[in-house]
């Protein structure tokens, strides 16, 4: 419980946009960096209260990893939203419905069908812009919000403008976080924590990773370079119809065979379409994360990617110079994001020991081109082919 609490309180707080603050938490922001214990008692806390038979749905870049986390731990299905570009967001209109205007984008509701009845976690609760969004996508889906989680609600001067904005709401805040200093003071904390969870026993038999990607549908999509390509919706990725947790404990379980454990400091992804990944890999192999995301956090200075459907700046989140890290990721497509990734990594003086992807592209050759522009292997799992109308599994580690 003390790692959970102190990782919000007499933590550094930071100028945001409108006045307001920023908490270099250790969870939320990844910095210096989260260790898997800090991980394990936050998931352990939320287990504590959500049964394993609830779906959760979190915002991917703020808690995307602590969905994954729970989701490995305690058995939850999970479904994400996540910001997307403007194209993308219309060709996912037939499978996830409605989405609503975002950060220059679009927030899609990934994983969540009519009748669903749900469990929101989020991390922070400031204004209540978003997680107000995501309340209001999920209701407009046809599903039912049975309980909604926050970790830290921020209070300035002991007023809660999220909670003032989301009046009509039952939210349950783990702990209220004052901000209004230099640095945060956790105010009270109503955590239960009854329910600390081992990592669980994996059966890889039924080979999950492969089925579902197996027969899938693709969207053709318009590059930033102008190139038409073929974007595949997935459970794992795309949480189309969710991510069952048994399917992530399985793709954690095969990740982490690749992971040298005794010569890193940390685990690392990009965090769109990998966050829950992240966590559950980070629990598997008891390693400590950090990440990228799209959006400036603690440091402003990005680094330039290009992927297949977005281009922008990725940016860094408890990588510290110094480190020597490992790269995972979900998809390997034209290989523009990981090209990203290890630049920002390397441009911060970070070792990088090796990649690891669950899932390559085949005939991008994605992995072929992060090899010649970086000098980077990038192992993997499954090779699968959107050549024709519907995917294809062409090769697979586990039973080639």
């Amino acid at each position: 419980m003390h790692k959970f609490i102190r990782a919000y309180d007499d933590q550094p707080t930071i100028p945001a946009n409108d006045d307001r603050k920023r908490i270099i938490s250790t969870i939320s922001e990844l910095t210096p960096r989260l260790d898997p214990e800090t991980l394990r008692v936050c998931a352990s806390i939320l287990a504590s209260s959500i049964e394993p038979n609830r779906k959760v749905v979190a915002e991917e870049h703020g808690a995307g990893h602590i969905a994954g986390a729970l989701s490995f731990l305690n058995g939850n299905d999970i479904a994400i939203a996540r910001w997307t570009s403007d194209e993308l967001a219309d060709k996912l209109i037939p499978y996830f419905g409605k989405n609503a205007h975002y950060r220059g984008g679009r927030l899609v509701l990934q994983g969540v069908q009519s009748g669903d009845k749900v469990t929101i976690v989020d991390d922070v609760l400031d204004r209540g812009e978003t997680l107000g969004t995501l309340i209001d996508l999920i209701e407009a889906r046809g599903a039912t919000i049975d309980e909604i989680y926050v970790l830290a609600e921020k209070t300035y001067g002991g007023k809660s403008f999220g909670r003032a904005n989301l009046s009509d709401r039952n939210i349950k805040s783990l702990l209220t976080v004052e901000v209004g200093g230099r640095r945060s003071r956790v105010e009270t904390a109503n955590c239960r924590f009854t329910k600390y969870c081992d990592n669980p026993e994996i059966d890889v038999s039924k080979n999950l990773l492969h089925s579902s990607y197996e027969g899938k549908d693709l969207i053709e999509i318009t590059s930033p370079e102008g190139k038409e390509v073929q974007f595949m919706v997935v459970p794992l990725s795309e949480h189309y119809p969710f991510t069952q947790a048994d399917l992530l404990r399985e793709t954690a379980f095969k990740i982490g065979q690749y992971i040298p454990r005794a010569q890193i400091d940390k685990i690392v992804s990009e965090f769109d379409r990998c966050s829950h990944i992240l966590g559950a890999v980070s629990l598997y192999t008891n390693m400590s994360i950090a990440g990228a995301k799209w959006f400036p956090g603690p440091e402003s200075q990005g680094t330039a990617f290009s992927m297949e459907y977005y281009q922008g700046n990725l940016y860094p989140y408890g990588i510290q110079r110094g480190d020597t890290v490992y790269i995972i990721e979900d998809t390997v497509s034209s290989g523009g994001t990981l090209i990203g990734l290890i630049n920002l990594l390397r441009n911060n003086d970070v070792y990088i020991e090796g990649a690891v992807t669950a899932v390559v592209k085949k005939e991008y050759r994605g992995i072929h081109r992060i090899q010649e522009e970086t000098g980077i292997n990038v192992h993997k799992i499954l090779d699968v082919s959107i050549a024709g109308d519907k995917t294809q599994v062409t090769y697979d580690r586990y039973s080639a």
